[in-house]
């Protein structure tokens, strides 16, 4: 069970900062760093999925790290 794919979903609207925010975990780091300098490590089983309309917020950083469907 451990090992299970775990998927977290994000449908909704790319915010310019948020988005830049997950620069990291999308990655092959999958770290998260948090304002308060907190780190959180996504386990290697997780997996991100963004659901947008739009991706004109987004640095073409961003863009490189997802694929793109």
């Amino acid at each position: 069970m451990k090992d299970e794919e775990k998927w977290i979903l994000f449908d909704g609207d790319v915010d310019a900062k948020w988005i830049e925010d997950m620069n990291s975990v999308m990655d092959d780091s999958k770290l998260l760093t948090l304002s308060g300098s907190d780190r959180i490590q996504l386990l290697p089983h997780c997996k991100l999925i963004l659901e947008v309309d739009d991706l004109s917020y987004s640095s073409k950083a961003t863009i490189s790290r997802c694929g793109v469907v």
